[in-house]
């Protein structure tokens, strides 16, 4: 991709993605046979090779990317939150967009600040095993987005996403027994970030350190008032 055609979306984009392998790996919710080590930001990271993980992977990005067209601002969260067998959400990981805009060239013409920034996060990610209890086996997970009702409904009704939905999530469940593991915040020309996580030690029940079953995952947003 030359210097010229990338953008601010382009980049958050990448990290997304690059951040949720590593977040599915390290918290062992997949058998680790299906990861590869790849290199991005000048370090290794683990990437799926699982077809039905990576196909639904692709089509959240692809979402995302079709909200930030429109309105480069009108995501204000994505967040991956892992669930026991009973439904019951035990664990989430939450980035923070605070800041997206145009890159400035001038500044940061190669974007190796951005770029260091991102690879601190990565590793920062690689960290989470030491710091948050196991999750449970059969556990299963979902992304939302934290975007606007009329974003909402312009992604519903696109042609593009017949066959992988969004719908609201208004069950309101949040996470009871909150301890927050503060991660990373980046401030760079195009993108300032906060990531952290969440999650709920008691819920974590029947913990079994083995191969977890596949798991299953479903798309959902989430609405502010515009």
């Amino acid at each position: 991709m030359s210097q010229e055609s990338i953008v601010t979306p382009d980049i958050l984009l990448e990290f997304l993605e690059a951040a949720f392998h590593q977040i599915l790996y390290y918290r062992k919710i997949y058998p680790d046979s299906i990861y590869s080590r790849r290199k991005l930001y000048g370090i290794g990271i683990y990437v799926s090779e699982h077809p039905d993980l990576n196909e639904y992977l692709k089509n959240v990005l692809n979402s995302l990317r079709e909200l930030l067209k429109d309105d480069i601002s009108c995501v204000k969260a994505v967040q991956m939150t892992f669930f026991n067998k009973e439904r019951i959400p035990i664990e989430k990981f939450v980035f923070d967009i605070l800041d997206l805009k145009a890159s400035d060239k001038e500044a940061d013409p190669y974007f190796l600040k951005t770029e260091e920034a991102l690879r601190t996060i990565c590793l920062k990610i690689s960290t989470t095993e030491s710091y948050l209890k196991p999750l449970p086996e059969n556990s299963t997970f979902r992304v939302n987005f934290l975007t606007f009702e009329s974003s909402h409904i312009g992604l519903s009704e696109n042609a593009n996403f017949a066959d992988f939905p969004w719908i609201v999530d208004d069950s309101d469940i949040e996470l009871k027994n909150q301890q927050l593991l503060p991660l990373k915040t980046i401030k760079t020309d195009c993108l300032n970030l906060q990531m952290y996580a969440i999650e709920d030690k008691l819920s974590k029940l029947n913990i079994n350190s083995s191969n977890k079953k596949e798991t299953c995952a479903i798309a959902t947003t989430s609405k502010l008032k515009n």
